[in-house]
């Protein structure tokens, strides 16, 4: 019913003109006829569950159905969720003031809430900071952060009627990064996503994005103009090219030059080792993205996703085999 439900939402006026972008991208890519892609972003909505985004993204254009058939499309992402998430706890990811709370511990960095401190307390908490980041309460793909500087405000008093305007109201200090992590991109924090399944009081790790910010901007979300790349679960080497939203690759960073392929980043233990810590404390909800930092002296948690998007760890670019993650929630879940 769900895919059925999908596919009629396709075809509403809403959707069609997103569905049209992504047929022309497919074209553009792979010379496919347009018609042949609409019917068959169709047949792959209803045999696989896939969007026309995953359709696009995933590179479906040039895959045989049985290789279609190993990804973790929309549907089945969202049958996942379903399975392993109660929705009950939603706010305990959603709510960042919330979130910030109950993981404290795995922060490692000052956060204060915007919605309930006092000019004294904001005063306190920008002692010694050039520079706070403020994000909205509930936000994702990086919509809603602002890096805010201390400068440019009279007073603290001043930057809190500034956060309270613009409901800004998640304050964070601004994570400090471990060199090798910074000289991909120096201006924005750029964190692993470590995506996490418990199952049976056991964690497991399904894969490891890599995040950076491009251009010049302080975030590293793919949705604001960075770029993403696969790094190995065993070795934390970095072990494909990058994209962006709008299907570039690179083989180096745009900005900084560097490498990608084969690029060892710091700390991969530790990092797996704090997702892991962090799986257990709401066992509720085991299928968990973690955005982690690395600092100069260990990995920090910036947030949890309780919705993590197939799109993070199956893009074209890095899946050259072809060979997508539903097997291995097959397996897990005994689906």
């Amino acid at each position: 019913m769900a895919m059925i439900g999908y596919v009629a939402r396709v075809l509403t006026g809403v959707r069609f003109k997103k569905m049209n972008h992504m047929i022309d991208v497919v074209h553009q890519k792979c010379g496919q006829n347009k018609v042949r892609t609409f019917f068959d972003m169709l047949w792959c909505a209803v045999r696989y569950g896939a969007g026309y985004y995953d359709y696009t993204m995933f590179g479906f254009y040039d895959m045989t159905g049985a290789q279609r058939d190993t990804y973790l499309t929309r549907v089945r992402n969202k049958k996942v969720s379903n399975i392993m998430n109660d929705m009950a706890h939603d706010d305990d990811f959603d709510d960042k003031l919330l979130f910030n709370v109950r993981f404290a511990k795995y922060l490692r960095r000052p956060t204060l809430n915007g919605e309930t401190a006092t000019p004294e307390q904001m005063a306190q908490f920008l002692e010694g900071q050039e520079a706070i980041f403020a994000k909205i309460n509930h936000g994702s793909c990086g919509n809603g952060v602002e890096k805010l500087y201390v400068k440019d405000f009279e007073s603290p008093a001043a930057m809190l009627d500034y956060i309270r305007e613009k409901k800004l109201v998640v304050l964070e200090h601004v994570q400090a990064q471990h060199p090798d992590m910074a000289r991909l991109h120096p201006q924005s924090v750029n964190t692993m996503r470590i995506c996490t399944d418990l199952v049976d009081g056991q964690v497991h790790i399904a894969y490891i994005t890599l995040k950076m910010g491009r251009g010049g901007g302080v975030c590293d979300n793919s949705g604001q103009g960075g770029i993403l790349c696969r790094v190995d679960i065993d070795t934390g080497k970095i072990c494909s090219p990058a994209t962006d939203d709008y299907f570039n690759v690179f083989d180096k960073h745009p900005d900084t030059g560097i490498p990608l392929v084969g690029y060892q980043l710091p700390m991969i233990e530790e990092a797996k080792a704090l997702a892991c810590q962090a799986a257990l404390e709401i066992p509720e909800v085991g299928h968990v993205g973690w955005d982690m930092a690395i600092g100069p002296d260990g990995p920090a948690i910036i947030e949890g996703n309780d919705f993590p998007g197939t799109d993070l760890c199956q893009l074209a670019p890095f899946c050259p085999e072809k060979t997508g993650l539903w097997p291995y929630y097959k397996e897990l879940l005994h689906l």
